[in-house]
């Protein structure tokens, strides 16, 4: 991961997948800054709900992974603490068919707390008391427009729940999803007047591309991986991947699986990566 606005660079064998690493670019950057700058703030009885939207694989798991390593290095647990869990930010994904007590649920259990029969009983009013002793600057909940599959009712019932955490707990909140997740946010008058909007946009074609290309193929541990980033390899890349880094992520590492799994070979060629395109579910070129 990237460590303050500097890449770090992992040791990993040849051809290795497995590890995840950040992509270190200034869109993503700026997001992160601003979400732990949003720690560093005092609430004021007014805390800010920041919308962090984009498609689907463009980086915003791995942008409240980064904001939730930094602020843990940047908000240590005093060594006085007492018994409560010491949480600077909490993290959650919202569960299907979202409601404000499965969300509440969820972050209890993100909390340490043991749920029981009766905890649903107490749950909104649980999660906000603990926000407090366990001293969190920041509340992400992932997967946010997954309200969209809820009921009117149950859509308006997990709004309401955001708006509760924010104002009993007084505790910032960002919130991630797909686009569509500000126009929710948007068309609640209260909370659009306390939110802002982040958004991941797809990649350009070009140069942009081709840096992201470049920075990948090295990630993932490719043989010269600046042969990825050449003009006619890249923009093919690219144009498969509709401008998503998670699709382009996924294409070079499918390219490597059919240069070694199907051809027997450890460098990639360009016929790798036309063959592994052919892969990618028909829907994705609709």
């Amino acid at each position: 991961m990237a460590q303050a606005d500097h890449p770090i660079t992992h040791p990993r064998a040849p051809g290795s997948l497995r590890q995840a690493f950040w992509i270190d670019f200034d869109e993503a950057r700026r997001h992160v800054n601003t979400l732990v700058g949003l720690a560093d703030e005092d609430p004021d009885d007014r805390p800010t709900c920041v919308v962090l939207v984009g498609q689907s694989g463009m980086g915003k798991t791995s942008i409240l992974k980064e904001v939730q390593r930094r602020i843990e290095l940047a908000y240590p647990e005093p060594s006085d603490w007492g018994e409560a869990r010491y949480i600077p930010m909490l993290r959650a994904v919202v569960p299907s068919h979202p409601t404000s007590l499965r969300i509440n649920l969820a972050l209890l259990w993100k909390q340490g707390w043991p749920l029981t029969k009766r905890t649903h009983q107490i749950a909104d009013l649980k999660v906000a008391e603990l926000l407090g002793k366990q001293a969190t600057r920041l509340v992400a909940v992932d997967n946010v427009h997954a309200v969209l599959t809820a009921s009117g009712r149950a859509r308006r019932d997990a709004l309401d729940s955001f708006r509760f955490l924010m104002s009993e707990g007084n505790v910032h909140m960002v919130v991630a999803g797909l686009d569509v997740a500000a126009d929710i946010f948007s068309d609640d008058v209260e909370l659009a007047y306390r939110s802002i909007i982040l958004r991941l946009t797809p990649w350009p074609p070009g140069e942009p591309s081709q840096q992201l290309i470049r920075a990948l193929a090295r990630g993932i541990g490719l043989i010269e991986p600046d042969r990825f980033a050449e003009p006619e390899i890249a923009e093919f890349i690219w144009r498969h991947s509709h401008g998503v880094t998670g699709n382009f992520k996924r294409l070079l590492r499918w390219s490597y699986r059919v240069a070694k799994d199907i051809h027997g070979r450890q460098r990639v060629e360009f016929s790798d990566v036309y063959e592994a395109a052919k892969l990618f579910p028909s829907y994705i070129d609709r």
